[in-house]
């Protein structure tokens, strides 16, 4: 029986490797043998600098303590401190006392620091405010004071050789003498008599600061810092003559040291030594020490050990190689082919490899995974495809859906353009298919969708193709188009499928539709231009009633365009009412010839349209039913201005307001009449609201009932251009209105056409029969004013009397009315 090793078992030969390890640790050994040696000469090397470097920083520091302590001993420099405390008041500011004793303790300072062969000597009040400093410049020692000019801080300046001080800007201060006294002490320093160092860098040069503070008993006189500077040129010095490299450092913390406690530290080319400052722990001097003999050292070692090292490498790898080749490499190499084929889709066949070990297991595994992923590929492909499907086509219907239409219609529209060809595009939706999903419930109307798009389907077979948009609406592109005409017969045809019913859970439904159409390249040279066109033309063929055709044109396109824009100047009235007045035409008795009503009329004056004149945008508005907003403003505005005539004299039997069937159809315009009244104060007998006869037409039933509740109310009720209407004499029987209007068609051939008079005098016997008042609209003659005088008529209502007025102008005409008379 043949022996199985595992994987783990053939890779443990490896343990050869452990040759070049031990090589290394010895190299490691001896290059840190060398190291160490070079190190402990150089610490001692370093340590030598270090207290040079104490022993000069010492020195400097007890030369500006003994320059402080001076001045401490000096009556003369005490007493100018004291009068500049007394004296000084920075709102009322006596420069010519104080600005003299400044320049003094200028002198003074200037002579005790170049004495001391310091740098820079500063002076503080007794408040820590600045007062007078001496700096040591490139050409000598310059003197500053501080002075005051409306309350503000003054700089006069001057250096050694100049007779007078010359105001200088503050900018140009030292930097390193701040204006005001800062705390780098304790307070247990500042109360003793010994000056105290500070350290800090500026200009890549060491500063050593001697800080005093001299005090009268417990109460602060002043402070008085005294600097010197340590420069690159005293690092030059000692570096030339310890041979060794030197330079300051303010951040020791970004230098990479492994113990901040030693004196020195390793480094790739360098032993660095870090010198302290007592006062602030980050501020030093790096003093590195060229450690090229040990560099020296350290590569021969290296080489040595490389060669070492190459030779026992040389006859490993060969060893190895032969060994992974064999135990490994062909293997693995099997395992590959078998993976990659699968990778490529190939599921025919998987070799197993028979080495015993792991690798004969991982051959079965793949063997398992082929097998695995060639199912799962193949459900997935499936699956693939079905979501292509899915995602190009409508779910409900099987067409193509939005997204589809257009990679095909814009392929299409590229050829086209190609064969310089014609294309028609058709967008067309089902006439009133709401009624049919509210009546016969919306799973019939699904029904209805699907039988229409199988007869479209088959009507239009390979000339083009068809998509549902979404909802009842369906659009198709036919290609090759031979001229207009042919297309007008494509449409005719469409037109022409819906003529038979639809079959649908047995219900017979008759469907019309109406078709837009926009052809390439006369309305449009892309997709959404064309598909936007067909719509326009669509909604144009409802427009006319449905079950048509229509195509695009240029006035189809301004008009929808000046459609739209009184739609956004309509929303914007009705947030900005006042676009919106109000006239009133006045109803004169016939009778009396006195003026006895009003009716209100709107009209608008747009802020980007202009005036609009009624007959353009009442019907717009009744569309969109922002007539419902509007409708009630005018009702509330024609109440109150009822009212205010009242309030001024003129007095008036009722005001007409004109309702719209929209109101009365889609609003709770009971409510809104009551507020009306309420709001307003007007009695119901005094308000006459005017319905339209083809509302009451289109809805009796329910026209008599919503109308029977104003007249609860005590609110006359006249039916509007009646005649024009369809209305039955049945329901005008029942109607409870209380007046009927005649129409101004029919007057305007009076007393001259056998026709209008027919129907006018018609008119006025029906009302007589029903106990109707009666108005006449559009009377604009003497011959139609006499016409009526004799005639079942009670007012009268037209240009002859009066054209409709502003709210004053019919003020001054309802005085002259009852003046004349």
């Amino acid at each position: 029986m043949r022996m199985k090793y595992k994987l783990k078992t053939k890779i443990s030969f490896i343990v050869v490797l452990s040759i070049i390890v031990s090589a290394g640790l010895l190299g490691v050994y001896f290059d840190r043998f060398l190291k160490a040696k070079a190190i402990a000469d150089a610490s001692v090397h370093l340590q030598d600098v270090k207290e040079k470097i104490n022993l000069d920083f010492k020195t400097n520091e007890s030369s500006l303590k003994d320059g402080l302590n001076l001045l401490d001993n000096d009556a003369m420099f005490l007493a100018s401190i004291s009068l500049i405390n007394t004296y000084q008041d920075t709102h009322n500011y006596n420069s010519i006392l104080l600005d003299e004793e400044k320049k003094n303790l200028a002198q003074m300072l200037l002579k005790q620091v170049k004495i001391s062969f310091n740098n820079a000597i500063a002076l503080y009040d007794k408040d820590g405010v600045l007062t007078v400093f001496v700096n040591k410049e490139a050409k000598g020692y310059r003197l500053n004071f501080i002075s005051y000019e409306n309350n503000k801080m003054v700089l006069y300046s001057k250096t050694e050789s100049q007779e007078s001080y010359a105001k200088t800007p503050l900018s140009n201060k030292v930097r390193y003498i701040s204006l005001k006294h800062l705390s780098y002490y304790t307070q247990p320093e500042l109360v003793t008599s010994i000056p105290i160092t500070r350290h800090f860098l500026e200009d890549n040069a060491l500063y050593v600061v001697a800080h005093k503070s001299i005090f009268d008993g417990n109460v602060t006189l002043a402070h008085i810092e005294m600097s010197n500077k340590i420069d690159n040129q005293y690092l030059t010095n000692v570096a030339k003559n310890f041979d060794i490299h030197c330079y300051f450092t303010k951040d020791i913390s970004s230098i990479d040291t492994k113990n901040k406690s030693e004196i020195f530290e390793s480094k790739s080319d360098y032993f660095t030594l870090l010198h302290v400052s007592a006062k602030n722990a980050n501020l030093g001097i790096v003093i590195s020490l060229d450690k090229s003999s040990l560099n020296k050292a350290l590569k021969e070692n290296r080489e040595d050990m490389m060669i070492y090292l190459f030779v026992i490498l040389f006859f490993t790898l060969g060893f190895l190689y032969l060994l992974f080749e064999r135990v490994l490499s062909r293997p693995l190499a099997q395992l590959m082919q078998n993976i990659v084929r699968i990778g490529n889709g190939d599921y025919s066949h998987v070799e197993i490899i028979s080495t015993g070990d792991e690798f004969e297991e991982i051959s079965w595994s793949i063997q398992t995974l082929q097998e695995a992923v060639n199912t799962r590929e193949t459900k997935l492909l499936e699956a693939k495809n079905e979501l292509k499907f899915l995602s190009d086509h409508d779910d409900l219907t099987n067409l193509y859906n939005r997204r589809a239409f257009k990679r095909y219609f814009s392929a299409a529209l590229l050829q086209a353009k190609k064969n310089n060809t014609q294309i028609a595009m058709l967008l067309f939706d089902l006439d009133g298919f709401k009624q049919v999903n509210d009546t016969l419930s919306h799973k019939v109307g699904d029904m209805l969708l699907v039988e229409v798009a199988k007869r479209v389907s088959s009507f239009l077979g390979n000339k083009g193709i068809i998509a549902r948009m979404g909802g009842d609406e369906f659009e198709l592109f036919i290609e090759d188009c031979k001229d207009t005409l042919s297309v007008e017969e494509q449409a005719s045809a469409l037109l022409k499928l819906f003529e038979e019913a639809f079959t649908c859970n047995d219900f017979e439904i008759h469907a019309t539709v109406s078709i837009g159409v926009a052809l390439y390249p006369e309305h449009g040279e892309d997709d959404d231009t064309l598909i936007k066109n067909a719509d326009l033309a669509m909604y144009a063929s409802k427009a006319k009633g449905g079950n048509q055709a229509s195509f695009y044109s240029a006035e189809l396109l301004q008009k929808t365009k000046e459609r739209l824009d009184i739609i956004e100047a309509l929303r914007y009235a009705i947030k900005n009412p006042e676009e919106f007045t109000l006239l009133y035409q006045p109803k004169t008795s016939i009778k009396t010839g006195k003026i006895v009503a009003v009716e209100a009329l709107i009209r608008w004056k747009s802020k980007t349209l202009g005036f609009v004149r009624p007959d353009q945008f009442i019907k717009i508005a009744e569309d969109t039913h922002m007539i419902i907003d509007i409708g009630k403003w005018v009702l509330n505005r024609a109440c109150t201005d009822f009212m205010d005539l009242k309030k001024c004299g003129c007095k008036l039997e009722q005001m007409s307001v004109n309702l719209s069937s929209v109101q009365l159809l889609y609003s709770d315009i009971h409510t809104t009449v009551l507020e009306a009244i309420r709001a307003s104060g007007i009695q119901s007998s005094e308000l006459e609201l005017e319905i339209t006869e083809s509302y009451i037409a289109a809805n009796a039933q329910e026209a008599i009932e919503s109308l029977r509740k104003f007249r609860d109310l005590g609110i006359d009720l006249a039916i509007d251009d009646f005649g024009t209407g369809y209305s039955s004499m049945s329901y005008l029987q029942k109607l409870p209105v209380t007046r009927l209007k005649i129409d101004k068609s029919f007057v305007d051939e009076l007393p001259y056409s056998k026709e209008s008079i027919a129907i006018a005098t018609a008119i006025m016997a029906l009302a007589s029969t029903f106990g109707l008042k009666i108005t006449v609209e559009g009377v604009e003659t003497r011959e139609q004013l006499e016409f009526f005088k004799d005639k079942y008529c009670d007012e009268i209502q037209g240009y002859y009397y009066s054209k409709p007025l502003d709210f004053e102008a019919l003020q001054s005409y309802i005085k002259n009315s009852f003046t004349s008379s």
